[in-house]
C-alpha cells in the first residue's frame, strides 16, 4: 500500500442522471493509503450525509457523491523509485 498515487476521481451522480467522473491531480505524489484518507475527508468537506435515504448529497447541489477511486499514473513512475 504504499505505491504511489497521482489522481483522485471522484464518481458524482448528477440529478439528470448523467455519472460523472471528476478529477482531482495531486501536486505530489502520495500513498494508496494517503489518498484512501484524503478521499474520505474530502467527501466530508464536499457533501453531507443523508440518514433518511443512506446518500451523501453534494454541498452544491449537483447531486450525490457515489464514490472515490486513487489512480496512479505510471507514467509519472521513475524506474529507480
Amino acid at each position: 500500500m504504499e505505491e504511489p498515487v497521482h489522481y483522485l476521481v471522484m464518481l458524482i451522480l448528477h440529478l439528470d442522471g448523467t455519472l460523472v467522473r471528476e478529477v482531482l491531480e495531486f501536486s505530489r505524489a502520495m500513498t494508496l493509503m494517503e489518498c484512501l484518507a484524503f478521499g474520505s475527508e474530502h467527501r466530508e468537506a464536499v457533501a453531507t450525509y443523508d440518514r433518511d435515504v443512506n446518500a451523501w448529497f453534494m454541498n452544491d447541489g449537483s447531486g450525490t457523491w457515489q464514490g472515490y477511486q486513487c489512480i496512479q499514473d505510471p507514467s509519472k513512475i521513475s524506474v529507480f523509485e
